[in-house]
């Protein structure tokens, strides 16, 4: 039995049952044997199984019930051991977790599309859809919406046989905002966040502990999601079913997001997804089960639900000497995959953020770490198709097709004198024209609308801000950049970008 070593195949779930289908690699089997399985989830003793091998291929399925009372086990780790002794058990090699979903999802329709690749992370919606976007980036915060209990007219949910708790004046906020961008054809991402204090609103005390990554360094803006201790992965699940559920809606009732980014530049996570002192390593081990839990979560709710990794320009770089805070984002997706590879592969994308090489100099052209290798210091908008390139090697792709791409956040600097402004105009004429060309790339979103004052001195707006209001992106008047993002896809999209050829120059137009 030792030399006929089965492996799993595939793991897949239905509306009931989750089935292990697995082949002997040597079908030299003799006579059909009885086999005794061991299943286990999460290291937990589940059931005890006989299976008959058929001896023409070598092949064995052996299912188990998908729910325990009212737990669903989609999002836990298996592991299936066959016994050679009588008190012997070996692990099988092979997936632990789902890796294929199976008519599973509450809704069912085709993924929404755009007539065009321009998007913006939206401060005025009033103004975005005046402008024509056709995609929207909006930050939603956990600790903003979950609340710990019952305050008489909160929203609650129930998942797994627990109600949680949400607060009914935040959400339906934030409807209106997805609302009514999506009711005008916008493509809505959200970009999921774990801050303790956001948009003027402060954690609940009593989450705290639960929510909060139990490493965490304030020194960071914002927390990794908590899913290393078993109620803060319960609650971050209860978080992404909710959202799913409530902007997957068919009628559109609350308004529809169906992409979501799970955390901040995660290879910055130091600063933007913080989890303490860890390696690329322990660190993506853990980010991965937080966005293949985002990615069950979404998926059952919404049959084309995406997820998405977010990461910085960074490639072979990092953005501190750190690197128990700071990872290259090549290593990032590197891990990420490999670990996929080994527990079972699921459909997540990438939200890249190409931003200039130094972010106060909007001429990207001239980057000097964005090189056309995969071995680049940095991925920017000059260098920007080895991305694709990168995701289209055969080891990444996801059946045979390349992941998702999103640019999720960029944006381009002005100093206050109409100089730089052109130059911030002509810079984005050309990353648009780019981007336009690249097959792969599915929306630029870019960021900012409006000049925001606590943003490390960058002005990336569309927008100046009005330095006479205490608000920190307060819109005063629009730039040069306002006119030529307005109409850059449009008939007049030629037009609006002649300036900025002899600006870049004819070196790198295209």
């Amino acid at each position: 039995m030792k030399s006929s070593k089965p492996i799993i195949k595939k793991i897949s779930v239905d509306k009931k049952h989750i089935h292990f289908y697995g082949r002997f690699k040597d079908k030299s089997m003799g006579e059909d044997q009885n086999i005794l399985w061991r299943v286990k989830e999460n290291n937990s003793f589940v059931d005890i199984f006989h299976t008959k091998i058929n001896n023409a291929e070598g092949n064995f399925l052996i299912t188990i019930n998908r729910y325990d009372r009212d737990r669903d086990r989609i999002y836990s780790p298996f592991k299936l051991e066959m016994r050679l002794g009588q008190d012997e058990f070996i692990p099988i090699d092979g997936p632990c977790y789902v890796t294929e979903l199976l008519d599973i999802a509450l809704y069912n329709y085709d993924y929404p599309t755009s007539h065009t690749i321009k998007g913006l992370q939206v401060n005025m919606v009033y103004d975005a859809i005046k402008l024509g976007i056709g995609h929207a980036a909006l930050n939603l915060n956990l600790p903003n919406i979950m609340i710990s209990r019952d305050l008489g007219d909160s929203i609650p949910y129930s998942m797994d046989g627990e109600i949680f708790y949400f607060d009914r004046q935040e959400v339906e906020d934030f409807d209106r905002r997805v609302k009514e961008l999506s009711d005008n054809g916008i493509v809505v991402n959200l970009i999921l966040l774990n801050s303790r204090k956001w948009a003027g609103r402060t954690i609940d005390p009593h989450l705290e502990e639960e929510l909060i990554h139990p490493d965490y360094d304030p020194e960071g803006f914002i927390s990794a999601f908590n899913v290393v201790t078993e109620r803060g992965l319960k609650r971050y699940k209860a978080f992404v079913e909710f959202v799913a559920e409530r902007y997957t809606r068919p009628d559109q009732l609350y308004g529809r997001a169906c992409g979501y980014i799970i955390g901040n530049e995660v290879n910055s996570q130091g600063v933007w997804s913080n989890a303490g002192d860890k390696t690329v390593k322990e660190y993506m081990e853990e980010y991965c089960i937080a966005l293949r839990t985002a990615y069950f979560a979404a998926r059952k709710k919404y049959s084309q639900a995406r997820v998405y990794i977010s990461l910085d320009h960074f490639w072979t770089l990092t953005h501190q000497k750190n690197p128990q805070r700071f990872y290259k984002g090549k290593d990032v997706i590197d891990i990420l995959n490999n670990i996929c590879h080994r527990d079972g592969n699921f459909d997540w994308g990438v939200a890249y953020h190409p931003y200039p090489e130094n972010l106060f100099h909007a001429d990207f052209w001239n980057d000097k770490t964005a090189i056309a290798s995969f071995e680049t210091g940095r991925i920017t908008f000059k260098n920007i198709e080895i991305l694709p390139q990168y995701l289209s090697q055969q080891e990444y792709r996801y059946k045979g097709r390349i992941r998702h791409i999103i640019l999720s956040e960029q944006g381009f600097h002005s100093d206050e004198n109409e100089e730089s402004e052109m130059l911030q105009a002509a810079a984005y004429c050309l990353a648009y024209r780019k981007i336009a060309k690249i097959p792969g790339i599915e929306s630029f979103i870019l960021h900012a609308h409006v000049d925001n004052r606590d943003e490390f001195g960058l002005n990336l707006g569309l927008w100046r801000r009005d330095k006479s209001s205490d608000k920190p992106s307060q819109p005063g008047s629009p730039k040069p950049i306002y006119y030529v993002f307005k109409d850059i896809d449009g008939p007049k999209g030629e037009e609006v970008c002649l300036f900025a050829k002899e600006i870049v120059g004819e070196e790198y137009w295209i």
